[in-house]
C-alpha cells in the first residue's frame, strides 16, 4: 500500500511538472509555457492603460513585476472549447489579469528580451514637457507676456477649470491676471535655456541597410509638441541638419523584425528621444497673435544634436540604437 502511493504521488508529481512546461504559443520567436513567471511591462497606450492586458476590477497593474501565465478553458455553445490564458498576480490573489499574448509581445507590455544598460548620446538632458513650452517660448525671446501666454501657459498647466473662468470672462481675468502673470514669471525665471533637451517623436526606419549595417531613417524635419489641444510648438532645426542613419548589429535588427511583425518590410516604425538646443530668437518678440491664428501654434529655432532610438513610445526598455545629427550635404 504504502509503495502504491509512492507511485502514485510521484506519478502525480511528474504529470504537474510536464503540466507546467507545456508550450502554449510560440510569438515572434519567443517561447510561452504555463506556469512561466511573465514580467510586466509598461502601458502602450498614450493614455497610460494596457492595451493587452485586462482586469475584471480595472486594477492598476504595476509594471516591472512578475505574474504566472495560466490558462482556463470553457465549453463554447455547441461544444466548441474556448481558451483564455491569464495572468495571476502575487499582489492580486482574487483577481486574475486576462492576457492576448501575441499583443502583448508586440507591444512591448510583457517583457521578452533583457533590459540592457545603454549610453545615451546626452545623459544630462531633460524632457520639454507641455508646460515647459511658453518658459521657454518667452525665455529665448520668442514671445513675451501677452494676455495670450498668460492663458496657453494656464492651460498647458492643465487647470482648466481656472483656463474656462478667466477666458470665459474678462472680469474674472483681469481679477486674476497679476496673480497668473506671477507665475508664469516665476517659470520663466527658472527655465535654463543653456541645457539640452529632449522630445519624444516618432520616426521611420526603411528597409535593413546590410552593407553599412543598420537602417535608413525618416526622421520628422521638425519636432513638435502639442501644449495644448489647440496649441502647437514646432521646432525647426538650424543649418536643415537631419538624423539620417542608425548603426545597429544585424541580429539585433532581426529580433527587433521579429517582436513588431515586420520581419523583411520596407518600413519599421521606431520612436525617438529627439536632442535639442534652443536657439535665442533674432530681433523683437512677435506681437500677440502673431503667427498664431494662421498657423495654429508656434515657432522657435533649434540646434538638431541626435536622437537615442527605442521600439516603443516610452523610450524605458528596449533600446535600439543612438544616431548623430548631421548637416545636409552640399
Amino acid at each position: 500500500m504504502r509503495n502504491y502511493l509512492y507511485t502514485l504521488l510521484l506519478l502525480l508529481l511528474t504529470t504537474s511538472s510536464v503540466y507546467g512546461q507545456e508550450l502554449v504559443a510560440t510569438i515572434n520567436g519567443t517561447n510561452f509555457h504555463l506556469g512561466d513567471d511573465l514580467t510586466i511591462g509598461l502601458p502602450s497606450r498614450f493614455n497610460g492603460t494596457y492595451r493587452a492586458l485586462r482586469t475584471r476590477a480595472e486594477l492598476k497593474i504595476p509594471p516591472f513585476t512578475k505574474a504566472k501565465l495560466k490558462r482556463h478553458i470553457t465549453k463554447k455553445r455547441y461544444g466548441q472549447p474556448d481558451t483564455q490564458y491569464f495572468l495571476s498576480h502575487p499582489q492580486f490573489p482574487q483577481d486574475n489579469i486576462v492576457i492576448n499574448l501575441e499583443e502583448a509581445v508586440e507591444n512591448g507590455e510583457i517583457i521578452v528580451a533583457p533590459i540592457i544598460r545603454h549610453q545615451t548620446l546626452y545623459p544630462e538632458a531633460m524632457e520639454l514637457r507641455p508646460i515647459d513650452c511658453i518658459p521657454a517660448l518667452i525665455k529665448a525671446g520668442y514671445q513675451s507676456y501677452t494676455d495670450e501666454m498668460i492663458w496657453v501657459y494656464t492651460a498647458a498647466k492643465g487647470d482648466m477649470k481656472r483656463f474656462n473662468t478667466i477666458t470665459n470672462s474678462p472680469f474674472e481675468y483681469q481679477r486674476q491676471k497679476a496673480a497668473l502673470l506671477e507665475e508664469l514669471q516665476k517659470a520663466v525665471e527658472n527655465f535654463d535655456l543653456n541645457k539640452v533637451y529632449y522630445v519624444r517623436e516618432e520616426v521611420s526606419a526603411m528597409k535593413y541597410d546590410f552593407k553599412n549595417s543598420g537602417y535608413p531613417l525618416e526622421v520628422p524635419r521638425s519636432a513638435s509638441i502639442d501644449v495644448t489641444a489647440t496649441r502647437m510648438i514646432s521646432f525647426l532645426p538650424k543649418d536643415d541638419k537631419e538624423i539620417k542613419f542608425v548603426k545597429v548589429a544585424a541580429d539585433r535588427a532581426e529580433s527587433f523584425e521579429k517582436r513588431s511583425g515586420t520581419l523583411g518590410k520596407g518600413t519599421h516604425q521606431l520612436f525617438g528621444k529627439v536632442y535639442i538646443r534652443l536657439l535665442p530668437k533674432q530681433g523683437k518678440p512677435a506681437d500677440e497673435w502673431e503667427d498664431f491664428e494662421m498657423k495654429g501654434g508656434f515657432e522657435v529655432q533649434v540646434d538638431y544634436l541626435g536622437a537615442d532610438l527605442y521600439e516603443y513610445p516610452h523610450c524605458a526598455y528596449y533600446y535600439f540604437g543612438s544616431a548623430e545629427a548631421e548637416a545636409e550635404a552640399e
